[in-house]
């Protein structure tokens, strides 16, 4: 049983073994496959990326862009996840929503007197005296829907970029004029075919089907242009 479990063990390891490479190999990728800009003046930003993917995954990366700052982003991947991969850029914001709000309560079920041809309370099957019209609870309860329309502030995603429409541009250069959090959505199309591996959730992927994509952002501070400052 004890070398039944070690044969476990073991396979399990021999499996894991390609994957952990792929990791490993994936960590400074985009240092080493993104092209640079050749404008001396952008360097480096810290919130660059690499990434191990397998074909068909969507991941995101969230990044802070500042004011007053132009910014490069651009995108490389191994040769075996394809020519084209989709980029999107989204920006969450804060916006007010009108919701309808329901709330649930239980309330005492209530019989009129009419129930006794108005001149008695009703208890089940059984009626008492009462005086004039009223209510009596039955010892029941039922549940009551309340709505309520009211003003909400949600978190959305608002769409600002999409590569589709750039024709599968592999990078963007733009100017921060305030200081604004977006998400960056990475996208590899497809399947494929060659040797096996298992992946999250135990689902087996293919080594072809894996591979690094990298997101190199680089930064530098907007130019003055014009005649800024050339005052009498």
């Amino acid at each position: 049983m004890k070398q039944h479990i070690n044969k476990i063990v073991l396979l399990a390891a021999i499996i894991m073994i390609p994957a952990m490479s792929f990791s490993q190999y994936c960590n400074y990728f985009h240092t080493k496959y993104c092209m640079p800009s050749e404008n001396e003046l952008f360097k480096l930003n810290g919130q660059s990326k690499s990434a191990l993917f397998s074909k068909g995954q969507t991941s995101e990366l969230q990044i802070i862009v500042y004011k007053k700052q132009d910014y490069r982003i651009s995108l490389c991947m191994d040769e075996n996840l394809g020519s084209q991969i989709k980029f999107k850029i989204y920006e969450t914001k804060k916006v007010k929503v009108e919701k309808v709000i329901e709330t649930i309560s239980m309330e005492d079920e209530m019989a009129t007197c009419g129930t006794c041809s108005g001149t008695g309370e009703s208890d089940g099957e059984e009626c008492y005296d009462c005086e004039g019209a009223g209510e009596r609870a039955t010892g029941n309860e039922k549940e009551v829907i309340t709505k309520e329309t009211k003003i909400v502030i949600e978190k959305q995603k608002q769409l600002l970029y999409d590569n589709s429409e750039d024709g599968f541009s592999n990078e963007i250069e733009f100017t921060v004029e305030t200081t604004r959090r977006l998400i960056l959505e990475i996208s590899v199309p497809g399947g494929g075919g060659g040797s096996s591996t298992k992946g999250r959730k135990g689902k087996l992927m293919k080594s072809s089907d894996m591979g690094c994509v990298g997101i190199l952002v680089e930064h530098m501070t907007t130019p003055i242009s014009g005649f800024y400052g050339s005052g009498f």
